[in-house]
């Protein structure tokens, strides 16, 4: 039986995986959070591995030490860089750039062209191109023009080039597949001061204090939160068409 290892960094980014699984187990691997289920004839551990890269290489090598795997996926939300880029389209990424060290990680071509098929049928806009992987938030839209201008990608996130590392290090194939959150014409500075890099919850008294300074800053949430519904449910079809179907 194939066995693949899931990574995503906050409770509701892993969800769309969560969803797909039959005879879940929960416990911990280290400081992580770990689900093992199946998904038809594939093994599936997924796994909650906090905000940021070191985070998610500690992670990788918590499950490296683990056993087997014959892919490593890297998933949840992204920041556009790309103006075309819209909330709950994908990102099925060619290559994962580092951009602390411009280290380039090529993601398994095999995986990737599985997963072109895979959005087609289920209907969804995918882009296969670069992903930018950053040690911090690119929040403002200034941020987000010089990183795509410097490196070509078309999306950011904090997790991906830790877990590409890890597995290039390993021999493991490593493929990565993000919903767009954010457009390139976003400012979301506000708003990632509200969630807990660990957990992804949201800090309740962050909130009320930013509102009764910033009342405006309701909205933005209402539009992260619609944001975050359209990149959970093109996850959800993604996955919901792409697990049942066994790895190659």
């Amino acid at each position: 039986m194939r066995r693949i290892a899931i990574f995503a960094a906050l409770r509701w980014e892993c969800q769309p995986v969560l969803r797909q699984l039959r005879h879940v187990s929960k416990r911990r691997l280290e400081t992580f959070t770990v689900w093992q289920g199946r998904a038809d004839t594939v093994e599936v551990w997924l796994i909650k591995t906090g905000m940021g890269m070191q985070r998610a290489a500690e992670a990788a090598r918590a499950v490296v030490d683990s056993g087997h795997f014959d892919l490593f996926v890297s998933t949840g939300c992204a920041g556009a860089l790309a103006p075309e880029l819209r909330p709950g389209d994908l990102v099925l990424a060619t290559t994962v750039i580092d951009r602390a060290t411009d280290h380039r990680y090529e993601s398994d071509a095999t995986t990737r062209a599985d997963w072109q098929t895979v959005a087609n049928r289920a209907a969804l806009h995918a882009a296969l191109a670069p992903e930018l992987c950053a040690t911090e938030i690119l929040a403002s839209v200034a941020d987000k023009r010089a990183a795509a201008a410097e490196t070509g990608a078309v999306a950011v996130d904090m997790e991906g080039a830790g877990i590409a590392a890890c597995a290039t290090d390993s021999g493991i194939p490593f493929a990565l597949v993000r919903a767009i959150l954010d457009t390139a014409a976003d400012d979301v500075e506000a708003s990632f001061a509200f969630i807990n890099p660990a957990t992804g919850d949201i800090k309740p008294l962050a909130v009320a204090a930013r509102l009764a300074r910033h009342p405006g800053t309701v909205t933005r949430l209402l539009t992260m939160q619609r944001q975050m519904k359209a990149a959970d449910a093109s996850l959800t079809r993604f996955f919901a068409a792409w697990l049942p179907t066994p790895p190659r």
